[in-house]
């Protein structure tokens, strides 16, 4: 019999790393997003389009030469 995992107190939910990459200064291209959440680039974009509809403000930074997402604070 296996015991289900729980979430520690130290583990961040998916969202919540999320939230922290795209506030980075720089924010986070969808590659890098996806290595660390581990998710397909469809559902990254669609977790963005979630955190948009709640509220979060982000931009899409087409400056580089990589596109990156980032979380904009509104002051």
């Amino acid at each position: 019999m296996t015991v289900p995992a729980t979430k520690t107190a130290g583990s961040k939910s998916k969202k919540a790393r999320l939230e922290g990459l795209l506030g980075r200064p720089r924010g986070a291209t969808i590659r890098q997003l996806q290595k660390a959440l581990d998710w397909q680039p469809h559902t990254i974009r669609a977790a963005i389009s979630r955190l948009r509809k709640d509220g979060t403000e982000i931009t899409l930074d087409r400056s580089g030469k990589t596109p990156a997402y980032r979380m904009t604070v509104v002051t």
